[in-house]
C-alpha cells in the first residue's frame, strides 16, 4: 500500500518509547510520502537510528527508526522534559483520552479508503456464506476453517 510500517517484537506492556505496542497488529510507525510508490527493500543502518527504503520510483528515502525522537545531543533539560513526558504516558497509559492520543496514526486517504473497502467486501463474503449455510439443507453446506481458506493448492 506504498508505505513503510515498523512493527514491535516486544512483546505488550512494553516501555513507553515504543509505546507498549506488541504483536497485536498494530504498526508503531507509519512512514509514506505522496510520491513514493510500491516499496521494494528496506533495511536499517549499522547503528539503528535510520531506515533506508528502496521503491519504484528509483529512489532511495531515509527515514528516522522512531519517528518521535529528536536527532543529534540533547541537553540535559530536554532530557529530563523528555524522560518526564515519558513517565507521565507511562502513568497515565489506562486512560482512553491518552489510548486515543497515543495510538493515532495518520494515514493517507487513499490506503484508508482502500482499507475500508476491503473490510466491506469482507464482511460481505462472511454474511452470504452464513445465508448460504442458513437457508441450504441441513449438512450440504458447513462453515470453512479459517486455516483451511488459506490453503491455495495442495501438492501431491
Amino acid at each position: 500500500d506504498k508505505t513503510i510500517r515498523i512493527f514491535s517484537t516486544r512483546k505488550e506492556g512494553g516501555t513507553a518509547s515504543h509505546g507498549g505496542y506488541g504483536s497485536n497488529g498494530t504498526a508503531r510507525d507509519i512512514y509514506h510520502t505522496k510520491r513514493m510508490q510500491r516499496i521494494f527493500c528496506v533495511g536499517y543502518t549499522l547503528d539503528h537510528k535510520y531506515i533506508l527504503s528502496g521503491s519504484d520510483d528509483t529512489n532511495i528515502r531515509m527515514w528516522k527508526a522512531r519517528s518521535s525522537e529528536k536527532i543529534g545531543q540533547l541537553s540535559a533539560r530536554e532530557e529530563s522534559s523528555l524522560q518526564y513526558r515519558q513517565a507521565l504516558v507511562q502513568k497515565y497509559a489506562h486512560l482512553p483520552e491518552v489510548k486515543r492520543i497515543h495510538k493515532a496514526r495518520r494515514v493517507p486517504k487513499f490506503i484508508k479508503k482502500e482499507t475500508e473497502q476491503a473490510m466491506v467486501q469482507k464482511e460481505k463474503r462472511r454474511r452470504k456464506e452464513t445465508n448460504v449455510i442458513k437457508h441450504s439443507k441441513p449438512g450440504t453446506h458447513k462453515y470453512a476453517d479459517e486455516k483451511e481458506k488459506v490453503v491455495v493448492k495442495t501438492v501431491d
